[in-house]
C-alpha cells in the first residue's frame, strides 16, 4: 500500500519567506516533533526556488545560502517523516517575466497584473504548459521528495488584494478557446447567463485538468512512488482542501467546512487521501494574526473524526509565528491523534443518506443550497456522506449509489443525461429521492432546457416565478395530516425563485402557494389570493419515491436558519419518503455528530459547535447527558471513550444498543467493539 494510503497522516505546512532560509534546521525540527508531525509540506519551487536552481528563468531565493530544501529534506528524513515539496506556477518574478510577455496574464484591459514583483503567468502560456514540467523534473530527480503539491493550480483572476482582472484575453488563450469551442471572442465577464461564458467554463476546466494530467505524468515517470497532492481529484493521490477565512465574504463563518471538504472527498473517490487544511491566518493581508484557537480546533476536530489528515498551514515556521494562541490545542490534537491513529484507519461511513455535492451548478450558488440543507441534517443528527456531482457521469454511480437508501440533490441544476438516468434508476429500483430547486433543468454546460428533465420527479413543464417579496407556502390542514410538527405553523416563507409546476397525473402535491401579498403598511397587511400551485410535490416511481421542493428551501436556510424552513425538509425525510435514522440521538442541535465502522468496531463521534457566536469563536459550551442508540445485530464486548479514556454503561435489547456520553467538550469519540 502507498504510504498515503495506510493512514490518516499529520501535517504541517509552513509556507517559507525568502528570509526563513537562513532558519536553524535543529530547532524548525524541533518544532515539528513536538507537534507530532508526520509529514511536512513546505515551498520548494516555482514563485522562489528554495534550492540552488540550474534553470535560467526559475528565480532562486537571494537569502539562499547552501541547498536550503536538500537539507530540510534530508533531516525530515531521518526523523522517519515524509515530505511533500510545493510548487506555484501561477506567478513569475519579473526578472524572469517581462522578458518572456507572452508568458503572462492578460486583462480585459490587455495589461499584465506586476504584483509586488510578481506578474501572473497565463496557464495557456509556455511558462506554465512547458518551463514549469522542466521545475518539476530538476527537483524530482535531483531530490528524494515523497510527494509534490501544486498550488493555485488554474486560472488565476484576482491578486492577493482581491482586484479583478476578468478572463485572460491573451494570445495562447484566445487560440486555444477558438481551438475548443469555435468561439472566436473569449467572454469579458463571468456572467452564468452568457452562453458563451458557460462554455468557457467547461473550457477552463478541462484545460486545468489537462495542464495537471501533464505534470503528473513527468513527476510520475520519474518516480511512480511520489504522492500527487492537488485540489483536483483527476491524477491526485492526496486531495488538499482548506478551510480558512475571507474578510470579503459572506458571514457568518461556514462551521460545517472541514465536515464538507473530508466528507466530500471520502464519499466520493475510492482510495484516495483527503487532507484538509485548517489555515492559521486571517487572510492574506493579515497573514500575520490567527483565527480563533476554536475555530482552528473545530476545523481540526471536524477532520480527524470523518477520517481525515490533520492538517495545519501558518505562515512562516510554528516557531516565528506573532500569535500562538492555538498552538498548545493544535499540539494536543495532534498528540491524541497520534495515540489514537489505529482507531481513525480504515474508516468507512454508516450513513444511508448521501447528499450530492452541486458543484457544476455553483455558477447560480447552488452551493448555498447545500449549505442550508446540510445544516438541516447536521442539527437534526441525519447521518450523511457527500458526492462530488462529477461522479453521476462515472460508470460507477450506479454501485456508488446502490449502497445508500436515500439521495437529495441540492438544485443541481447541470445534469447529463446520463447522469439524470442514473438517478431515475436509483428511484426505479426502490432508493428515494429529495430534490430541491431547478434540480435537472439545465444540460452538463449549464444551458437551460426549460423542463424538469428527471421521470422519477413528479412534473416536468413548469412555469418560472421570479424573486418577489410577500410570497408564502400554506401548509393547509389537509397538508397536516401527512407532515408533522406543523400543528402551530400554517405558513413558511419564499423569498427567492420558485417553479411553478405542472403535475403529472401519478403526483400528489401539498402546499399553496401565496403569492405575493401586501406588507405595509400594517393596516394592508392581509392574504387576499391563495392557490393550489404545490410547494411539496411527491410520486412513487417503480419501487422508490421521490420528493421534490421546487425551490431554494436549503438557500432560504443558509440566510436565515427559519424554523419552518427546517421542519419542512424533514418531513420531507420522514413523513413523506419514511426515512429513519440508524443512530437515533438525543442532543442539542449543536452536537454535530458522525458514524463509522471500522475492523471490527464502530464509532460515534461527536463535535461541539457551540462556540459559534455571530462571526467569533468561542471556547464550546461543554454539553451533556447525550444519548445515543443504535442497531446491533449482537452485544458489544465493550464500549468506551477515547478522549476521556474509559468504559462507557450501555444497554443491549432487542437488537440496539443504548448509551450515553455524560459530557462534550470539543469532540469526542466512543468505540462500540463488536
Amino acid at each position: 500500500m502507498d504510504w498515503w494510503n495506510e493512514k490518516p497522516m499529520r501535517l504541517i505546512q509552513t509556507n517559507l519567506r525568502e528570509i526563513d532560509a537562513m532558519l536553524d534546521t535543529d530547532e524548525y525540527m524541533r518544532s515539528l516533533e513536538d507537534f507530532s508531525a508526520n509529514v511536512l509540506l513546505f515551498n520548494v519551487g516555482g514563485i522562489v526556488a528554495n534550492y540552488p536552481s540550474s534553470l535560467e528563468f526559475h528565480y532562486v531565493n537571494p537569502n539562499l545560502k547552501d541547498d536550503f530544501a536538500g537539507r530540510v529534506i534530508e533531516r525530515v528524513h531521518e526523523k522517519g517523516m515524509k515530505f511533500i515539496a510545493r510548487f506555484d506556477f501561477s506567478r513569475l518574478n519579473q526578472k524572469c517575466a517581462l522578458p518572456n510577455p507572452d508568458w503572462l496574464y492578460r486583462s480585459v484591459d490587455g495589461e499584465i497584473v506586476n504584483y509586488n514583483g510578481q506578474v501572473h503567468t497565463c496557464i495557456n502560456g509556455y511558462y506554465q504548459q512547458e518551463y514549469s514540467l522542466h521545475i518539476l523534473r530538476e527537483v524530482a530527480e535531483r531530490y528524494s521528495i515523497d510527494g509534490i503539491f501544486f498550488n493555485m493550480h488554474g486560472y488565476v483572476t484576482h491578486d492577493y488584494s482581491y482586484n479583478y482582472y476578468g478572463v485572460c484575453q491573451c494570445g495562447n488563450c484566445q487560440k486555444r478557446f477558438f481551438e475548443y469551442t469555435g468561439h472566436e471572442q473569449l467572454p469579458l465577464r463571468e456572467d452564468p447567463n452568457d452562453p458563451v461564458f458557460r462554455d468557457y467554463e467547461k473550457f477552463r476546466t478541462e484545460t486545468v485538468r489537462e495542464l495537471f494530467l501533464k505534470r503528473v505524468e513527468i513527476v510520475k515517470r520519474i518516480n511512480p512512488h511520489i504522492a500527487i497532492c492537488n485540489y483536483t481529484h483527476s491524477g491526485t493521490d492526496i486531495f488538499r482542501k482548506e478551510s480558512n477565512t475571507g474578510m470579503n465574504r459572506p458571514l457568518p463563518e461556514w462551521n460545517y467546512s472541514a465536515t464538507e471538504n473530508v466528507r466530500t472527498v471520502r464519499g466520493t473517490w475510492d482510495g484516495m487521501a483527503v487532507s484538509n487544511s485548517a489555515v492559521h491566518f486571517v487572510d492574506y493581508a493579515m497573514r500575520h494574526t490567527a483565527v480563533s484557537p476554536h475555530l482552528t480546533g473545530l476545523r481540526l476536530a471536524q477532520n480527524l473524526v470523518n477520517g481525515g489528515w490533520l492538517d495545519y498551514y501558518v505562515i512562516g515556521t510554528l516557531i516565528n509565528q506573532d500569535d500562538r494562541l492555538c498552538l498548545d490545542l493544535v499540539k494536543d490534537i495532534y498528540c491524541f491523534h497520534q495515540n489514537h491513529e489505529d482507531d481513525y484507519t480504515g474508516l468507512q461511513s454508516l450513513a444511508e443518506v448521501c447528499l450530492i455535492v452541486p458543484e457544476s451548478s455553483s455558477i447560480y450558488e447552488s452551493k448555498n443550497e447545500l449549505k442550508g440543507i446540510m445544516r438541516i441534517l447536521a442539527e437534526n443528527h441525519v447521518q450523511y456522506d457527500l458526492l462530488h456531482d462529477s461522479m453521476l457521469q462515472s460508470p460507477q454511480i450506479d454501485k456508488k449509489l446502490g449502497r445508500y437508501k436515500l439521495l437529495i440533490l441540492a438544485d443541481q441544476r447541470t445534469m447529463s443525461d446520463e447522469a439524470v438516468g442514473a438517478v431515475d434508476r436509483f428511484v426505479e429500483q426502490g432508493g428515494k429521492l429529495l430534490a430541491t430547486g431547478f434540480t435537472s433543468t439545465c444540460d452538463l454546460k449549464g444551458h437551460p432546457l426549460g423542463q424538469i428533465r428527471l421521470q422519477s420527479i413528479g412534473a416536468k413543464e413548469f412555469t418560472l416565478k421570479p424573486k418577489a417579496q410577500g410570497a408564502y407556502f400554506r401548509i393547509r390542514e389537509a397538508d397536516k395530516s401527512i407532515i408533522h410538527h406543523f400543528e402551530r405553523i400554517d405558513l413558511v416563507y419564499l423569498c427567492g425563485e420558485a417553479l411553478e409546476c405542472e403535475l403529472e397525473d401519478e403526483a400528489f402535491g401539498l402546499l399553496g402557494l401565496i403569492p405575493s401579498c401586501m406588507f405595509g403598511p400594517p393596516e394592508k397587511c392581509y392574504i387576499t389570493e391563495e392557490t393550489n400551485i404545490p410547494g411539496l410535490i411527491y410520486k412513487h416511481y417503480g419501487q422508490g419515491k421521490s420528493a421534490y421542493i421546487p425551490w431554494g428551501l436549503g438557500s432560504h436556510y443558509e440566510k436565515l436558519s427559519n424554523h419552518g424552513h427546517s421542519r419542512l425538509l424533514m418531513a420531507a425525510l420522514q413523513d413523506i419518503l419514511g426515512h429513519r435514522e440508524p443512530l437515533q440521538v438525543t442532543a442539542p442541535a449543536l452536537v454535530e455528530v458522525s458514524y463509522y465502522k471500522g475492523d471490527s468496531r464502530r464509532l460515534v463521534s461527536a463535535v461541539n459547535v457551540s462556540g459559534q457566536l455571530g462571526t467569533a469563536f468561542h471556547a464550546p459550551i461543554p454539553i451533556r447527558d447525550i444519548r445515543f442508540t443504535l442497531r446491533s445485530d449482537s452485544k458489544p464486548s465493550r464500549v468506551y471513550a477515547l478522549r476521556r479514556s474509559g468504559d462507557i454503561p450501555f444497554v443491549y435489547s432487542e437488537g440496539q444498543v443504548s448509551l450515553s456520553l455524560d459530557e462534550l467538550e470539543l469532540f469526542e469519540t466512543i468505540v462500540i467493539e463488536d
